[in-house]
């Protein structure tokens, strides 16, 4: 088993990458590849600290001579504050929506790396057999409040580029070579805009191949009432109409028309990837996932590089 210290420094390494600074409270729920208490690693970071190996300001540790990022960090908070704020707005023009079950924020505004120009990624779940009705009335939905990013309008924008339905929330299929640790650190970081049934407590049970990798990251997430959104109660009776109309083989003849119509448009935008194999998009009934710009193996290399370059300096000075 690796020492705390290894770990500590492998955990700050990646979130270097993204020039975010932790708080020693992150560092432990974070932990890459190691369990321990909270204890120890504070004594971890430490003992880091005094052998210059990190440093810490402000309450926050990072790898030695990147202080910057501190700053950096702070200056996010207001950012993420409205980009979360304008996430539960969305989540409340599209919570009437019929057998939509759950939004998430992710990637730069979950890990507090976003910046002023930063879209706002979400992941969406959705009830097996209807994401295709689904995800067709929240692209309209979101488009016409002007919430959803298109082309030239990005920041502040919702980015729809991410769909599941409630059976498919294992998502070890689209992962990278091992270990896609971009992947493993974006599931435990969700954060439950609207989710009134506890989907991330499935997503958790159902992605515990991130268990020995991240193994104290599973924890409650404590949702701030200025962003939770519940189910309103005339947004409820509206979603359950619907879904009484539409849960049977009525629905079942609209989620095709709804497929068809939706797979002739992405069989345009996405002409260049047609592998099947290809995780970067993926389109079928249990899944839509539009990422051509996957940066995973980018992030995965500069993470090693990181670590490599610590130790190095540590053998070099021994």
């Amino acid at each position: 088993m690796i020492p705390v210290q290894t770990a500590i420094l492998e955990t700050l390494a990646y979130f270097d990458v993204f020039h975010t600074p932790l708080t020693s409270e992150e560092v432990h729920a974070l932990l890459w590849k190691k369990k321990a208490t909270l204890n120890d690693v504070q004594g971890g970071l430490h003992e880091l600290l005094a052998e210059k190996r990190i440093e810490s300001k402000e309450g926050f540790y990072f790898l030695s001579g990147h202080a910057e990022i501190v700053e950096r960090r702070q200056l996010a908070i207001p950012l993420i504050d409205k980009k979360l704020k304008i996430a539960a707005k969305a989540a409340k023009r599209i919570r009437w929506i019929p057998f939509f079950e759950a939004l998430f924020v992710c990637n730069t505004v979950a890990s507090a790396s976003a910046t002023d120009d930063s879209d706002i990624d979400v992941f969406i779940v959705i009830r097996k057999g209807r994401l295709w009705i689904t995800r067709l009335l929240i692209t309209l939905t979101l488009s016409f409040y002007r919430m959803r990013r298109h082309k030239e309008h990005v920041a502040n924008k919702i980015c729809l580029s991410f769909y599941v339905t409630d059976a498919h929330l294992n998502l070890s299929d689209v992962t990278i070579d091992e270990p896609d640790i971009y992947m493993m650190y974006w599931i435990v970081q969700l954060i439950p805009m609207y989710d009134p049934i506890n989907i991330r407590e499935n997503i958790f049970k159902e992605n515990n191949w991130v268990m020995p990798y991240l193994p104290q990251a599973f924890q409650p997430y404590r949702m701030h009432p200025l962003f939770r959104v519940e189910d309103g109660g005339m947004a409820k009776r509206i979603k359950r109409m619907f879904e009484t109309m539409w849960g049977s083989g009525y629905g079942d003849m609209i989620e095709k028309q709804a497929k068809h119509a939706q797979e002739k448009k992405m069989a345009m935008n996405f002409s260049s990837v047609k592998d099947e194999h290809d995780t970067r998009v993926v389109v079928d009934d249990t899944m839509l996932k539009f990422h051509e710009n996957d940066r995973r193996a980018y992030y995965r290399d500069e993470w090693r590089k990181r670590v490599h370059s610590n130790f190095e300096l540590l053998r070099m000075s021994e």
